[in-house]
């Protein structure tokens, strides 16, 4: 754990919501790049680390949806707290795209005020979307092993004329 505020300080300005749009230009970064998901924003920076970094983001969402009753005081800690503890796996890469994916009105819409409880609905979907996304990942890694087997794969014939006379016969 740092042992200033510095550190943290330099976290959450390189990794504040300005940075949301850059981010989203590229979901494959945002899902499989280096970044620390908020349980390690937490382990390195502090307890309140992650909900520290999680409420500019969650102002920002706020202010952006232009409805009259705006996110604050204890909602706002709150909310960043739940989605530190119940998402606390996903990066804050992924976090920041989710922002961008709620403010295009990808997961619905705000009404007269800011719902926290929409956001967290919006989080689970965002991550089947996740999910989906780390399946499709895993499954273009197989098919790249498999398509690298098979190039090194040669055939029983092959096999035989390659290895014939050097390999023993078993003795029992």
């Amino acid at each position: 754990m740092p042992t200033d505020r510095s550190e943290i300080d330099k976290f959450l300005v390189e990794n504040s919501p300005a940075r949301q749009l850059d981010l989203a230009q590229d979901p494959d970064e945002c899902f499989f790049g280096d970044y620390p998901t908020l349980s390690e924003v937490k382990a390195q920076y502090g307890s309140n680390a992650s909900v520290t970094w999680l409420l500019p983001q969650l102002f920002n969402l706020s202010e952006y949806c232009g409805v009259k009753d705006k996110l604050h005081g204890d909602v706002m800690l709150e909310c960043a707290g739940i989605i530190a503890s119940e998402f606390f796996y996903l990066k804050t890469s992924e976090i920041m795209l989710f922002m961008v994916r709620f403010k295009a009105g990808k997961y619905g819409r705000f009404y007269g005020k800011v719902d926290p409880m929409m956001i967290t609905m919006a989080l689970r979907q965002f991550c089947l979307e996740r999910n989906t996304e780390y399946g499709r990942k895993e499954e273009e890694e197989r098919m790249e092993r498999a398509r690298k087997m098979k190039e090194d794969a040669i055939s029983y014939d092959e096999y035989v004329r390659k290895y014939k006379g050097k390999i023993e016969p078993n003795k029992q």
